[in-house]
Parts: structure tokens; C-alpha cells; sequence
């Protein structure tokens, strides 16, 4: 059984894991302290299937093939004796990067010339605070467009 969700996820954790100078990752777990900075947590997020508003839907068989958009969120906490949107910065720009490129996120969703998938930087938030220095996160979103098989999962 193949579960495209799954597989998504686990693969958006491997490539996060591997940005540079992130000293701790993390899969749906909010709960991090100072000393595991820099740190990255991907939290699974929302999934909406694409065929919701179709006046059609009670025409369609059960377990038919549906497109599904999947949104889940990355947060990267840093912390830094200077500015700390400054120390942010190259790690937003590290994050769309290896997400965006990375080839077997593309292979998973489906983008290549026969799939309608998709892999799309939707934006992020920023939010600073203190705990023992200064520290800032960044919330990244990301939407995932794939086709939900049920007879797969």
C-alpha cells in the first residue's frame, strides 16, 4: 500500500533535516528548547480534496482516484545575539529551495510532463521572542497537489 500523504511527509522531514546548520528536527513536535537551536519542525497540516465543490460529487463512483491539496507547515526556530530576521533570512531561503527542487518531492506529487501535481510556496510568518536571548521563528507553508488512490492506501 502506498500512502502519497505519508510518503510526502516523510520525505518534505528528510530534506528539512538536511538544510544547513539546523541542529535538531522534528515531526509534530511543538516542544523545543533553547539548546536545540537552530531547529525545524514540520507539522503534518490540512488536506483538502479538490473535488468538494463538484455539483457533480454524488455522481461520482466510490473510490474513484481525487485530487488532493495538502498543506502542511514548517517551522524553523533560530536564536542569535544579533538581528535575528537577519539570521532568518538565508534559512527561508535554504527551505523553498531544497523544497521546491528536490526531485523525489517532484517524482512523489506527479509534476513531470504527464502528472498535474504540484509543489507550491504558499508564504510564511515570522514571529520573535525571548527565552534566554533573543529568538525567532519563521512558519513556511507549503501546498502539495497530488492524486489520492483509495485503493492504494
Amino acid at each position: 500500500m502506498t500512502d502519497i500523504r505519508e510518503q510526502i511527509l516523510a520525505r518534505l522531514f528528510e530534506v528539512v533535516s538536511g538544510l544547513p546548520n539546523i541542529r535538531s528536527a522534528y515531526r509534530n513536535n511543538g516542544e523545543i528548547t533553547e539548546d536545540e537551536l537552530p531547529a525545524v519542525i514540520v507539522f503534518d497540516g490540512d488536506e483538502e480534496g479538490q473535488d468538494a465543490n463538484n455539483p457533480d460529487l454524488s455522481q461520482r463512483p466510490p473510490g474513484r482516484p481525487s485530487s488532493v491539496q495538502m498543506t502542511p507547515e514548517i517551522i524553523v526556530a533560530e536564536h542569535s545575539v544579533g538581528q535575528i530576521g537577519s539570521a532568518l533570512t538565508p534559512l527561508r531561503r535554504e527551505l523553498i529551495k531544497a523544497v521546491l527542487f528536490d526531485a523525489q518531492l517532484n517524482e512523489i506529487v506527479g509534476t513531470g510532463r504527464l502528472g498535474n501535481g504540484a509543489i507550491r510556496y504558499l508564504g510564511c510568518q515570522t514571529d520573535m521572542g525571548w527565552m534566554r536571548s533573543m529568538h525567532g521563528a519563521l512558519r513556511a507553508q507549503f501546498m502539495f497537489k497530488y492524486h489520492l488512490k483509495p485503493e492504494d492506501l
